[in-house]
């Protein structure tokens, strides 16, 4: 099978990009997203630690993972869990009626809570990642030329942006209650 290697390397950036950004937010506030594993209260008492120290490092493996070509399929298969795994644990704090924890999202910058519509975006994200994990290996149809690093780069610039902007939009909306 071959593609079209912008078709790969776009969602390829974009995604290292993604995880770039969340390792490092989470790495520069390290105590703050220590905190926020601990309230989503998944994972038993005294895993919530190791558990803050190493998803930021999963992220960053992530990140430089889908940057290689030999690599791709396997980072896109482990995104797409991680980000299932995300929403998951947002879905289920939901459900229990505990919708005031902060989603570790955006840093030390980036508070937010936790609300549906962070869950589907998760999901929504995880659906290409798991796609590229078929698709990655795909021999190229034909060579890359410097206009096609070009779109790639705009491209993950582009879909960057409109991720942060549709962030900060669910971040200024105001909490969401469900009265019973």
């Amino acid at each position: 099978m071959s593609a079209d290697p912008v078709l790969t390397m776009l969602p390829s950036a974009f995604f290292a990009l993604l995880f770039g950004v969340a390792a490092t937010h989470k790495l520069l506030a390290w105590r703050l997203f220590q905190q926020q594993v601990a309230d989503y209260r998944v994972l038993p008492r005294g895993l919530d630690t190791p558990a803050a120290a190493l998803l930021p490092v999963c992220e960053a493996l992530l990140a430089l993972g889908w940057l290689a070509s030999a690599t791709r399929p396997l980072a896109a298969l482990a995104s797409a869990l991680l980000l299932a795994a995300y929403a998951g644990a947002m879905a289920w704090n939901l459900r229990q009626g505990r919708d005031t924890i902060d989603c570790g999202c955006g840093g030390a910058d980036g508070s937010q809570v936790i609300r549906w519509a962070l869950v589907w975006r998760n999901l929504l994200l995880a659906a290409p990642a798991l796609a590229m994990a078929w698709t990655a290996a795909a021999e190229p149809s034909r060579a890359v030329g410097w206009i096609d690093w070009l779109s790639v780069d705009a491209g993950a610039l582009a879909l960057m942006g409109i991720y942060l902007a549709v962030n900060q939009i669910l971040a200024n909306l105001p909490p969401q209650r469900v009265l019973d």
